[in-house]
Order: C-alpha cells, then sequence, then structure tokens
C-alpha cells in the first residue's frame, strides 16, 4: 500500500500543481487584460497632446502654404501686367494707366475751361461731321514732323 499510496500523493500532488499552473495562467491573462486597458487609457492621455501639436503644425504649414501660394499669385499677375504693358506700348496701343492719366488730364481741363468761362463744346450731328469745312484763310504754318517710331 505503500506504494500505491505514494503514486496517488504523486498523483494529488501533480494535480493540485496543474490547477496551481491553471490558476497562474488565468491569472496572468486577467492581468494582462488589466494593464492592458490601463496601457490603453494611458496611451490615449499620452495621445491627446500629441493630436494638439499635430494639428498646430498642421495649421501652420497650411498657412504658410496660402501665404506662398498667395505671393506667387501676385508675382504671376504683376509679369503678366508688365509684359502686357510692353506689348501695348510696342504696339502702340494705350494702357489702362495712360487711359487714367488721360482721363484726369481732360478732367482738368474741362474744369479750367468752366473757369473761364468757355462756352462748352458743341456735339456734332454724324451730317455735320461728314459736311465739308470750307477752308479758314490763315498764315501759311509749317506742318507738324511727326516724331519717328524706334522699333
Amino acid at each position: 500500500m505503500n506504494e500505491t499510496q505514494s503514486i496517488e500523493s504523486g498523483l494529488e500532488k501533480l494535480k493540485s500543481a496543474g490547477r496551481s499552473l491553471w490558476l497562474a495562467g488565468l491569472g496572468a491573462v486577467a492581468e494582462v487584460e488589466e494593464s492592458g486597458r490601463d496601457l490603453f487609457d494611458h496611451l490615449v492621455e499620452r495621445g491627446r497632446p500629441f493630436e494638439v501639436k499635430q494639428r498646430q503644425a498642421f495649421e501652420k504649414a497650411g498657412d504658410k502654404t496660402q501665404e506662398t501660394v498667395r505671393e506667387l499669385s501676385t508675382l504671376v499677375q504683376d509679369t503678366v501686367e508688365f509684359e502686357t504693358k510692353g506689348v501695348l506700348k510696342k504696339l502702340g496701343l494705350l494702357t489702362r494707366d495712360d487711359v487714367k492719366i488721360l482721363s484726369a488730364r481732360l478732367d482738368t481741363l474741362s474744369r479750367k475751361l468752366d473757369e473761364l468761362g468757355a462756352p462748352a463744346p458743341l456735339i456734332l450731328t454724324p451730317d455735320e461731321l461728314a459736311a465739308p469745312v470750307a477752308p479758314v484763310a490763315a498764315k501759311a504754318r509749317r506742318p507738324r514732323q511727326s516724331k519717328a517710331k524706334s522699333k
């Protein structure tokens, strides 16, 4: 019996050790699950300030990009205006600035004429414009010389 008792005792010890091992494994799983939740919560808390910093960095980069686009847009617009003015001048056409200057000069001249009491210019009909004008006897003038255009 001694041998049987020792086998039963060994089996009991083995069974007890197996149960302890099983419970230790379940405890490890529970610990990992709990610490996993804690770790997850900890990582969420650490991520919040990082998200704010990243958002600020993206907004800053977006602002710089918009500023660069505005500057490039202005540069392109100025370049197009400059080149257009150059082409118009080469063709002998008036630019917008030339028209503004002429308009301002005409306004100034009109005001001066009004101050002097000069009669307003007549508005001629198309028939009156087409009618031949009688030559006025005046002293002979030398014709104006036109300015030579440089090419």
